[in-house]
């Protein structure tokens, strides 16, 4: 298979602009990760309230989820991600003026960071129901998705090992100037596009009767509540690196910044070789449940053996599994969701996934802090684990036969799962693929 048939997204003009955007401004995000976070640490020595940092910067997508989908179809997705991508570049500025003075206090950046927060709750969903109309061919859009994520990975390698440096050479400060002028390449690559200039949908009802309206769809799709059953636990006990990487890099292994930011790395390598090998799957990639079950197996094992070790490059290694791992199983129930999702549903129930695998954070953060506060940094990972091997184990036992009832791929919705899910090739939903972003 040629390299035009393994990559069918980047036939797209709209579709490779918004990657070579995004490939820049997703490192300056990564700095800004690894800045925020050590930062934090420094100021506090506190997991706990690192996890507070995270709580605050999540909480307006747990609020405000639900609500958002019948927006973001009430207007043009290419004018709310330009809002948007301003909205960051002017928040990660302030964080760098008040850093670069050295005499940051934890509470203005916990205010940043709630303002931060507003910006993701609209951005996220957004930018995940933008995909389908970037591409030319609608079969292309799971490459999309694969891309997406090797995008992201690969800023996931590069951020923090860069972000390490500087912090250790020329201070915190400049990881968040930095982030702020990336966000010029992504609103560059917007303006140049022709992609999302008119709304979703042009006749608009009630907001109130689309909000029940989807409420009632996912209710009564039992594939649909099953997939974010699994993305919202996982999400809860599991997803939360942001804390356990740096407290576990600082408090258990007495690392630098340089330290952390290699240990950073090491979970990206993991997660870029995730999604370098779903891009290259190319428009016959299809998620089925043993790839979310295999993927999500690995995350939590690779958790357990984190936490039950103290050596650096033991870790490392066993974080690069951890990041493969949460690359793969987030890419598949995203993709995974959006198959079951017609047209005029899609944006809606990205918005319930925004809600339980973003949403979910802030509950996650104050959990992983206490955790590694009251019983180590090192438990932090392996009491996630655990849980994380548990809730597969009953899943896969109890719900998973019932619910896809032998589903060996989500390319074909199953109609008689509840709430009138379209089969490839319906009217109402994508061809054959469907596409989505990262938990960041």
């Amino acid at each position: 298979m040629n390299i035009r048939k393994r990559l069918p997204a980047f036939e797209s003009k709209d579709y490779r602009l918004w990657f070579a955007g995004q490939s820049v401004s997703l490192v300056g995000t990564w700095l800004q990760n690894t800045g925020q976070s050590w930062l934090v640490l420094k100021l506090t020595n506190s997991p706990l309230k690192l996890g507070v940092l995270t709580s605050i910067q999540f909480l307006p997508s747990l609020i405000l989820s639900v609500f958002i989908g019948p927006i973001i179809d009430r207007f043009p997705k290419r004018s709310i991600l330009l809002f948007t991508q301003i909205m960051y570049a002017l928040a990660a500025a302030a964080l760098a003026a008040v850093t670069f003075g050295g005499h940051a206090q934890y509470w203005q950046v916990l205010v940043i960071a709630a303002v931060t927060g507003l910006i993701s709750a609209i951005d996220w969903p957004t930018r995940q129901a933008f995909v389908g109309e970037q591409v030319n061919d609608r079969s292309a859009v799971v490459n999309a998705v694969a891309l997406n994520s090797t995008m992201f990975n690969i800023a996931r390698v590069i951020g923090p090992g860069i972000g390490g440096v500087l912090i250790a050479i020329v201070g915190i400060p400049w990881t968040f100037a930095l982030n702020s002028v990336s966000f010029i390449a992504v609103i560059i690559s917007l303006l140049l596009m022709k992609a999302g200039r008119k709304p979703t949908k042009s006749k608009m009802g009630s907001y109130a009767q689309e909000v029940r309206e989807g409420t009632q769809y996912i209710a009564q799709n039992q594939v649909i509540i099953s997939l974010l059953a699994i993305a919202g636990i996982i999400s809860l006990f599991l997803l939360n690196f942001n804390i356990t990487i740096p407290s576990f890099a600082q408090l258990t292994l007495g690392l630098q910044a340089d330290g952390y930011g290699g240990l950073m790395s090491a979970m990206g390598v993991g997660a870029l070789a995730a999604g370098v090998l779903m891009s290259l799957g190319g428009a016959r990639l299809e998620p089925t449940p043993a790839y979310i079950y295999g993927s999500g197996f690995i995350l939590a094992v690779a958790m357990i053996l984190v936490g039950i070790q103290r050596n650096f490059y033991l870790t490392g290694l066993l974080l690069v599994f951890c990041g493969f791992g949460m690359a793969a199983l987030s890419t598949m129930c995203n993709t995974a969701l959006q198959m079951q999702s017609p047209d005029n549903m899609r944006a809606r129930v990205m918005a319930a996934y925004n809600l339980v695998f973003v949403g979910s954070t802030p509950i996650g953060a104050l959990y992983a802090g206490k955790i590694s506060d009251a019983l180590g940094a090192n438990m932090g990972f392996f009491v996630s684990g655990v849980i994380g091997v548990v809730f597969l184990g009953v899943m896969l036992v109890f719900v998973t036969p019932r619910a896809f009832r032998g589903l060996r791929t989500f390319a074909v919705a199953d109609s008689s799962a509840g709430g009138g899910s379209q089969t490839v090739g319906s009217s109402d939903g994508l061809d054959a693929r469907a596409a989505g972003v990262d938990k960041d």
